[in-house]
């Protein structure tokens, strides 16, 4: 087995730099240190995600990890060079606009953050990426804020983008904010760009969906939890209305890019 494949690379494994006050000069330092971390790379790639820098005053990458291009089709050299309005750029319009609505809502939720919730703070929303030969993939990306202004306005992001073509429904964007503690799910409607958050999954909901995801059966999952089948199917249902699911593929998928269960 690769040893890469121990190695669980996660935004919160440095969690011990974010920090609110972090100084302009301790970007180069945080570049260094995620540049020296010898499984980095390796791990994004076997992820199929890249990792980048993101100054919000000049909406510029000051540093990307990974491969960039086999994520999202955009090459490296390009992107450093002409920044986040060149990325945007591939997304079609009603994406576009979703991105916006999205942005939006993280930005006034990490205004409101203390600086200790600030560091347990994780954003997450979807959006389509037009490739070279015109196809699309659909690209998930996790961000973390590194250095807010005085009113609260994130200046340093550190994003992870990550493929997951297939995995979701077309035509509706989600949005996931969290302290740590507790979540917000937003759905976007690319087709009239109408926002709603979504109904929050009880604590038993996500037992039993992780349980789903485990390709537990609902007798099996009964059986554990000294519950009913009736029960179970119950707590199923109510999963896929609450966060309007088509059905148990497409919760179980949602709910594992999301980093739910």
């Amino acid at each position: 087995m690769n040893h890469s494949e121990h190695y669980n690379f996660d935004l919160t494994s440095f969690r011990k730099i974010w920090k609110s006050d972090i100084l302009e000069s301790e970007i180069s330092d945080i570049q260094g240190l995620l540049s020296e971390n010898p499984l980095l790379n390796e791990t994004l790639f076997l992820r199929k995600s890249s990792l980048a820098i993101i100054d919000l005053r000049t909406m510029r990458y000051t540093c990307s990890f990974g491969d960039i291009e086999q994520v999202c089709g955009l090459k490296k050299e390009v992107i450093l060079r002409e920044g986040v309005a060149y990325f945007v750029s591939k997304l079609p319009p009603s994406d576009y606009l979703g991105l916006q609505k999205m942005s939006e809502l993280m930005g006034k939720y990490v205004a409101d953050l203390s600086n200790e919730m600030l560091v347990t703070f994780k954003g997450m929303f979807d959006f389509l990426m037009v490739q070279p030969d015109g196809s699309f993939r659909r690209i998930i990306q996790e961000g973390v804020a590194l250095k807010r202004d005085a009113n609260g306005n994130i200046l340093f992001l550190l994003a992870l983008v990550s493929d997951i073509t297939n995995m979701k429904r077309e035509g509706r964007q989600h949005l996931r904010l969290t302290d740590g503690i507790k979540d917000l799910i937003y759905e976007v409607d690319c087709t009239g760009l109408n926002t709603r958050k979504l109904e929050s999954l009880s604590t038993r909901e996500v037992e039993i969906a992780k349980l789903i995801g485990q390709k537990f059966t609902s007798e099996e999952i009964a059986k554990k939890l000294f519950l009913s089948g009736h029960t179970i199917n119950t707590h199923r249902q109510n999963m896929l209305r609450k966060l309007d699911m088509a059905d148990t593929m497409e919760l179980i998928n949602f709910l594992g890019v999301y980093q739910l269960i």
